[in-house]
């Protein structure tokens, strides 16, 4: 709280707010701690669904491990709306794109976009939640 006296002697109660600091084009500056926060979170941190027992249709597996990978693993960063399957005969993980209605549109995916940043990946199809064929 600051007090001035006015120029006819009348007192004035001023109470002072932190004001949001602007920079030279009139952004908001962040503070250190705000900074910090935002690169513990980084945007490509997702948290991956399990895949649907229901699910019937064609897939494009981009990776599969022993262990369940890190939020931040590289391929993530490239693709969004992953799915996991946990494989039960095999052990281990599956990291899946799902919602291709054909194999066509599943290979031209997987052709064009996919096996630049993942070689390993393929077209798998499911029925009803379950692994059918691998190609």
């Amino acid at each position: 709280m600051f007090i001035a006296t006015g120029l006819f002697g009348q007192d004035a109660l001023f109470a002072y707010n932190t004001p949001v600091r602007k920079g030279a084009f009139n952004e908001r500056i962040e503070t250190p701690k705000e900074t910090e926060r935002k690169a513990e979170s980084v945007y490509y941190y997702r948290h991956h669904k399990k895949m649907t027992s229901f699910y019937t249709g064609y897939t494009i597996e981009i990776t599969n491990s022993d262990l369940p990978l890190r939020r931040d693993y590289y391929l993530f960063k490239r693709f969004g709306n992953i799915k996991i399957d946990h494989l039960e005969k095999e052990g281990g993980f599956s990291y899946l794109i799902t919602g291709f209605k054909d194999k066509k549109a599943a290979k031209g995916f997987l052709n064009n976009i996919v096996l630049h940043h993942a070689p390993e990946a393929r077209v798998i199809y499911y029925y009803k939640g379950k692994r059918k064929e691998k190609k």
